[in-house]
């Protein structure tokens, strides 16, 4: 009886998808165990190929019946049992002296599955057409597929579409009307069950916003179950009733949502930014702080000196052929070296403006010049490609088929670089994206978001000078997301002028100087973020809505707290510091380091032998690496360039590894793992976390000092200190007098006039 009142029941079920080459990846799925109630709103979440959208093509009885295993594999693809509405799909059954897998097909109309992408469903019809097409199948009465249409079309709130039954068009939608025509195309075959895979990836706000009332309208109005894959915190915690959290194809937790985030190991899982420990998934804040503590703070935000104009845009009008005027006499200079988003709700013209400035489109009118050229001239010759990246929103527009090696060579040959070239650029780029692994996988194979992922790899490769990027973390975790936009910022630090296309305000508030609203085919504001964000005519006018963070901010500015709104993570933890500043300071000098790492070696020695290779963060732990290197005597000393964005105020992970990877593999002996300070611990928790994943090798910590607050105790530290207390190091001696200076702190100001000569202007 249990299995009537289930909607899906997954028992010890592992999946192995088939390859064309015969070779073995690992398993997609791995130990599924999963029950989901008839009636209920339920979610997964989990990390970019983490493999929710798998689950739900086994859900769907896609997976195992469309796909061909080899002959006498099953087994090795294959195990476990599903059970969808109380009937077995899949299971592995005997035959014989061999086992099979034994399949049923599900009954047509009982599921539907609403996929990322919504145009890779929809047919080339009207929208009324659209929703007949699957009803005329099932034999029903015109009044009886009447009926459903409108029932359908009334819970995704589309009726009006009514008014003109057969001629709108769904290529007349915005992409949140799609994605709801493609769920009431679902609804009026009132299925049991509903699966939403990241229904709001592409959506703006007012599609996410609209997405959210169709759902809840579900979920009152109908007994179906729903199945939603989502990303978001906020929106999981808002609409399901219970939750699963996927990690690297395993379900690693079940519960309702405010219990999931409420969990430090899941967080961890997640990479949920650490501020939402202080917000909550909901929006609450504890008070950690009182006005008068804070009433001096002052948000610094460093502004770069305008580079030359790289791109001149007058006068600029495009129309579609069906007469829709996309761009209307619109004007824009781009400096080189900005960092700048392109925001507004879908069909304002963002991404038609994009694809006029990257040779993507024609027939528009105007002035266009790049670095003084005038494109038209430009886009004949071979290398504007290269000059001008343009990464699609939809990556089936950008990589085609075959692997991903084929995809790579493909844009490799557009470039200047010579065939011996190929492979250390190719290994580079593929690795900046987290797809190295993957060089030979079959591009069909890949998640949407990975991807999106390819297809930004196979612009990077040509070394563009501007770079234009639809929608960059679409699809991604907040960890992967915020890999690519750490990546974005480095590239921009080095020259590359970058413009991205997003709905996502976070994005806008932490990596961008500079936002662009358009609408209707204008540019109605541009200016900073901060400025943005206070603009309420503008923000109403574009349906625009600030992140959390900046929300909360602006009503303690409002009430008087803060003199200024906060943009981002490392902004508040800024504030926080400010409040909690360190009221103690100990100078730490070449000379103490010698004596500490001399300390350090002996007691290394002692409890673990000599290191085959030493590996220290940049640049903290330089110094003491090299020292150490010398007392150990170990040649084999590598830079990691690590960051975990607490110590310096955005809670996010950023190593690179670098060169020396291939050394790390071939080598027996232990690796020591250096650094000055053990503060927060994050910084040392995240390089440790990324050479885990590059070697199996005993990788021993240490470090000159500890904090007790510190996540990671180091295996080996020489000097325990408070953790209200600053430590300087005098190889940070400027930046630690500047930051000081504007933080006005006259107290750490004393200790550097005492400790390191430094003089003040009276």
């Amino acid at each position: 009886m249990s299995g009537m009142s289930k909607a899906v029941e997954i028992s010890n079920f592992y999946w192995r998808f088939p390859t064309f080459t015969g070779i073995k990846k690992e398993y997609s799925l791995r130990n599924i165990n999963l029950d989901i109630n008839r009636g209920e709103l339920f979610g997964i979440t989990g990390s970019t190929g983490s493999g929710k959208t798998t689950l739900c093509y086994v859900i769907a009885g896609l997976i195992p019946h469309q796909l061909k295993i080899p002959e006498n594999q099953e087994e090795d693809h294959f195990r476990g049992k599903v059970s969808i509405l109380g009937e077995t799909i899949a299971e592995l059954s005997e035959s014989g002296n061999k086992k099979i897998i034994k399949v049923k097909n599900i009954e047509p109309g009982k599921i539907g599955l609403v996929r990322q992408d919504p145009e890779t469903q929809l047919e080339d019809l009207t929208v009324i057409e659209e929703l007949e097409i699957s009803l005329k199948k099932l034999g029903l009465s015109e009044e009886e597929i009447r009926g459903r249409i409108k029932d359908a079309l009334e819970i995704v709130r589309m009726d009006q579409v009514l008014e003109n039954p057969g001629k709108v068009h769904p290529s007349e939608l915005s992409s949140g009307e799609k994605q709801r025509l493609e769920i009431a195309r679902f609804l009026a075959l009132k299925p049991d069950i509903l699966i939403l895979d990241e229904p709001m990836s592409d959506l703006d706000p007012v599609g996410k916003s609209e997405m959210i009332d169709a759902i809840n309208e579900m979920k009152t109005k109908s007994k179906i179950t729903i199945i939603m894959v989502e990303q978001d915190p906020e929106i999981l915690t808002r609409l399901v009733d219970r939750l699963a959290v996927m990690h690297r194809g395993e379900i690693v937790a079940v519960d309702k949502p405010e219990n999931i985030y409420s969990r430090s190991e899941i967080k961890k899982i997640l990479e949920i930014p650490e501020l939402m420990e202080l917000i909550g998934p909901t929006g609450e804040m504890d008070n950690r702080f009182v006005a008068e503590k804070v009433k001096n703070f002052r948000v610094t935000r460093a502004e770069k000196e305008k580079g030359k104009e790289i791109l001149v845009i007058n006068n600029l009008n495009f129309s579609y052929e069906d007469g829709t005027k996309a761009i209307n006499n619109l004007a824009l200079k781009i400096f080189a070296g900005e960092f700048v988003s392109l925001i507004g709700q879908n069909g304002s013209g963002k991404s038609t403006l994009s694809k006029i400035i990257s040779g993507n489109l024609t027939g528009w009118s105007g002035e266009i010049k790049l670095d003084g050229e005038d494109i038209r001239y430009a886009r004949s010759r071979n290398n504007f490609r290269r000059r001008v990246g343009y990464v699609f929103q939809n990556p089936d527009q950008q990589v085609l088929n075959g692997t991903v090696k084929d995809e790579m060579y493909s844009s490799l040959l557009k470039t200047h670089f010579s065939h011996a070239d190929y492979e250390h650029l190719m290994t580079e780029v593929l690795k900046r994206v987290y797809l190295f692994d993957k060089i030979n996988e079959n591009i069909n194979s890949l998640s949407r978001g990975e991807k999106r992922r390819l297809a930004l790899a196979s612009v990077l490769i040509m070394e563009p000078e501007l770079l234009i990027i639809d929608e960059p973390a679409a699809g991604q975790d907040y960890r992967m997301s915020s890999e690519i936009m750490d990546m974005l910022s480095e590239l921009n630090n080095d020259g590359v002028t970058v413009i991205i296309i997003t709905h996502d305000m976070r994005l806008v508030a932490e990596y961008t100087r500079r936002g662009i609203v358009m609408k209707d085919g204008s540019i109605i504001f541009d200016g900073t973020p901060e400025e943005l964000f206070q603009n309420d005519r503008i923000m109403e006018e574009s349906s625009l809505a600030p992140p959390q963070l900046v929300r909360i901010s602006r009503k303690l500015k409002d009430s008087g707290i803060l003199n200024d709104i906060l943009l981002n993570a490392k902004e508040w933890l800024d504030l926080f510091r400010f409040e909690s500043e360190k009221k103690n300071y100990v100078a730490l000098k070449f000379e103490d380091l010698k004596k500490y790492a001399n300390e350090l070696s002996a007691k290394i020695l002692n409890k673990f032998g000599r290191p085959e290779s030493i590996v220290y963060i940049e640049r903290g732990g330089m110094v003491i690496g090299r020292l150490l290197s010398d007392y150990l005597s170990v040649r084999e000393l590598y830079p990691l360039k690590a960051s975990y964005y607490t110590d310096d105020g955005i809670p996010m992970t950023h190593v690179h590894i670098g060169g020396f990877e291939r050394s790390l593999l071939d080598r027996e002996g232990y690796i020591l793992l250096v650094d000055d300070i053990a503060d927060t611990g994050k910084t040392l928790e995240a390089a440790l976390r990324v050479l885990r994943e590059k070697t199996t090798r005993r990788i021993v910590t240490a470090t000159v000092a500890y904090k007790p607050q510190s996540v990671i105790k180091p295996d080996v530290h020489v000097y325990t200190v408070d953790n209200d207390t600053w430590i300087v190091f005098d190889y940070e001696e400027i930046e630690t007098i500047s930051r000081f200076i504007r933080k006005n702190n006259e107290e750490g100001l004393t200790f550097m006039e005492k400790n390191f000569g430094f003089r003040r202007n009276r």
